[in-house]
């Protein structure tokens, strides 16, 4: 009688099993990246109201506005909340300068600031600049310096 071969040898499983392993030790931290970009990018996201207001206040007066100087856009960052920042935890710095303090998450205790980039008139903002995050490879690729 003729033996046939049924299910795998041991040697396959371990292949397969090894397989796996160099799959998830590349998945796993470019997961993670990907996770801690996108909590960085909620601060951007949920900023885009004032960041609109501050090119406004710049096109009718001729100045970033300083802290203090609006009520209606201090009242507007008192309210910004999201899933790994607290209300109260957005503030405008000065200068349109606006400071993110993540309490919750992959950036929890740290501060993300936006800062307005103008024209070479100085009329308008061209682009925001993010800094402050331990890491620069997690902000957001939108305003990255």
């Amino acid at each position: 009688m003729k033996n046939v071969q049924k299910g795998f040898s041991l040697i396959e499983l371990m292949i397969v099993v090894a397989i796996i392993g160099i799959l998830a030790a590349i998945a796993v931290p470019a997961y993670q990246d990907f996770v801690a970009r996108g909590q960085a990018g909620e601060g951007l996201t949920a900023t885009s109201g004032f960041r609109a207001e501050v090119n406004v206040h710049l096109s009718e007066l001729g100045v970033l506005p300083d802290a203090g100087d609006s009520q209606t856009l201090d009242d507007t960052l008192a309210e910004v909340e999201g899933r790994y920042f607290s209300v109260g935890n957005v503030v405008n710095s000065g200068a349109g300068v606006i400071e993110i303090t993540f309490d919750d998450g992959v950036h929890a205790g740290q501060t993300m600031v936006l800062t307005p980039i103008l024209n070479a008139a100085a009329t308008q903002v061209a682009s925001w600049e993010c800094t402050g995050l331990a890491f620069p490879k997690y902000l957001p690729t939108a305003c990255r310096p």
